[in-house]
């Protein structure tokens, strides 16, 4: 296979993955929004904050992973 086609199948695996993250995000954000205002501590400056945390450093390293492998 010439760098050519390898380059378009690169892309496209990128293009589903950010696809796919987005999509699964929705679904993720959706379930557990409605699980976690179920929970009274979740309701907490701790746990709010917490969620905020993970939330930031899950969202980095999905970006950081798209960036790099996008080049």
């Amino acid at each position: 296979m010439d760098i050519f086609g390898t380059y378009k199948k690169i892309q496209k695996r990128i293009l589903l993955s950010e696809l796919a993250l987005l999509i699964a995000s929705v679904f993720v954000f959706r379930g557990l929004w409605t699980l976690l205002d179920r929970i009274p501590f979740m309701h907490t400056p701790l746990a709010l904050w917490g969620s905020f945390i993970v939330g930031v450093v899950v969202s980095v390293l999905s970006l950081r992973y798209i960036i790099r492998h996008s080049k």
